[in-house]
């Protein structure tokens, strides 16, 4: 057995190809390939790239490139095989002679051009390069790794999507999930009825060719949903161990190499984002986590049948009767808005607070309402919100206790005193309301034990960040949760904020 002399390279095409290869061969890490793993993934390559089952796929990742060419003369082919998909038993051609790869430093064995590296430059075009090079020298184990990649990726949106980690295990994980995606794929047999889904096509839509009028390679909808789902089920798949103790962030790659219109969307889950997900299903906040991990919206089935369904969120007008939505078929409207608090490349505060006031506490926006209304709110829990302040917001356990300990408060005199003034303040009015409720529960506590001080009202309400609206809304998560543990809703059922609203959607769900 000779090695293959692969290792992570830091480029996410190259490393997410690789980790490809890694899993396909059942190894644990680059450094374990040997060139014979490679001989086996090249004439698994060449078994499947030339079958024409993943032609639609692969011509938006490799322009031109031989496989998707399938009137390619067998002199032609036979050079391709033999200088890239099997790069790794190859030696190199006069062109990148004496050249080093670009990707690792070893001596290259062929070069590549957009033909086999999305989104480089086109054969011969220079494009200002100092050297006045038109394409790229690389080695070739490295050459099968970058052709291995959309086994490791995903088709989705008609593009390649693929997720690179910077923790290697984690990319790893995922490149293992999407093999497994596209052999099960190549496996079923394409639909032959027209219908919005199909047995077999669990995690992507089988999609209608409508000039030829037959079905093609399935497409995954959805994929920053998708990659949220997905990064929560390889946290519950972990074992405890391997959670590593410095955070990870990830990167996806949603790109097409498509000579009619080539595209690149890269969205980022901070390390934070990752250590919430990956944090979210333990103990303590299973429950709450998984009734937001269900709210993918629904699929439309229309009238006619079409298969070509949008993943927009469907509305009465469109017809049909709606089929529960799941990762790849549709969008969850929290993950979405959970990858939007980062797109402007920094925490956008406001937009976190907006997530957990809809998401968590299940309050609904809208300025012209004088009373405020709530939806799903099986996602209140304490812990997931003091989960998230933590990982996504960066709050400190010191002032995150403060707040609970002062909602336990408001809680315990809700219930004792059966102050129900004070309780609908918090969920309902507005906040210069609750701050008055607040200040007359404090002067009727005087003669007693007070309530509160004015340190501790200073600590939780009167913070640099300026957050008062996310406050209340913490402070409204933590006084349901607790008087529901009191027994309080038992005994004033009237009080449960969203009883009104479950019966609305109930009867909605029904009537459409």
């Amino acid at each position: 057995m000779t090695s293959a002399r692969l290792a992570w390279t830091g480029h996410a095409l190259v490393d997410v190809g690789i980790a490809g290869l890694v899993v396909f061969a059942e190894k644990n890490a680059p450094g374990e390939l040997t060139l014979e793993d490679l001989d086996r993934a090249s004439e698994w390559m060449v078994d499947h790239y030339y079958s024409g089952l993943l032609g639609t796929y692969l011509s938006c990742v490799f322009m031109n490139a031989s496989f998707v060419q399938p009137s390619e003369g067998a002199e032609k082919k036979q050079a391709f095989l033999d200088n890239y998909v099997r790069a790794h038993r190859a030696k190199a051609r006069p062109e990148v002679a004496e050249m080093r790869c670009v990707f690792s430093g070893q001596p290259a064995t062929s070069p590549m051009v957009r033909t086999h590296l999305p989104l480089f430059s086109g054969e011969g075009v220079m494009n200002f390069r100092p050297d006045g090079g038109s394409s790229v020298p690389v080695a070739g184990a490295y050459i099968v790794a970058i052709l291995f990649l959309p086994m490791a990726s995903r088709r989705s949106e008609g593009s390649l999507l693929c997720v690179h980690a910077d923790d290697d295990t984690l990319t790893l994980r995922f490149a293992r999930r999407y093999l497994a995606d596209n052999r099960r794929l190549i496996g079923l047999a394409l639909p032959t009825v027209r219908a919005p889904t199909h047995t077999g096509f669990d995690r992507e839509l089988a999609m209608w060719d409508a000039t030829k009028k037959r079905y093609k390679m399935a497409d995954a909808k959805g994929p920053r949903s998708l990659v949220v789902q997905d990064l929560t089920e390889i946290a519950g798949e972990a074992l405890p161990n391997d959670l590593r103790p410095r955070p990870s962030a990830l990167t996806a790659y949603l790109l097409s190499n498509s000579g009619q219109g080539p595209s690149l969307e890269i969205f980022h889950v901070p390390s934070g984002v990752v250590a919430f997900v990956a944090r979210a299903s333990g103990a303590g906040t299973a429950n709450a986590w998984k009734s937001i991990v269900t709210r993918f919206w629904p699929l439309s089935q229309k009238d006619d049948g079409d298969a070509g369904a949008s993943t927009k969120k469907p509305t009465k007008k469109k017809g049909g009767v709606p089929i529960a939505g799941r990762a790849g078929w549709t969008r969850n409207p929290a993950f979405e808005k959970l990858c939007a608090i980062f797109e402007a490349g920094f925490t956008d505060r406001a937009a976190a607070a907006s997530w957990l006031r809809e998401f968590v506490l299940g309050r609904r926006s809208g300025a012209s309402q004088e009373r405020a209304r709530y939806g799903q709110g099986d996602a209140r829990n304490w812990k997931l919100a003091g989960l998230f302040l933590k990982e996504v917001l960066g709050m400190k356990d010191g002032r995150i206790n403060a707040i609970r300990e002062f909602s336990d408060k408001l809680a315990a005199w809700i219930n004792k005193k059966g102050d129900k003034r004070l309780y609908r303040a918090l969920v309902f009015d507005k906040l210069n309301e609750l701050q008055h409720h607040l200040r007359r529960v404090q002067r009727e506590s005087a003669g007693s034990d007070l309530l509160f001080g004015l340190d501790e009202y200073r600590n939780v309400w009167l913070h640099e960040d300026g957050d008062r609206y996310l406050v209340r809304d913490l402070i409204c998560i933590r006084v349901i949760e607790k008087l529901h543990e009191l027994g309080y809703f038992k005994a004033h059922p009237e009080d449960v904020v969203d009883a009104e609203e479950r019966g609305r959607e109930t009867s909605e769900e029904a009537s459409a």
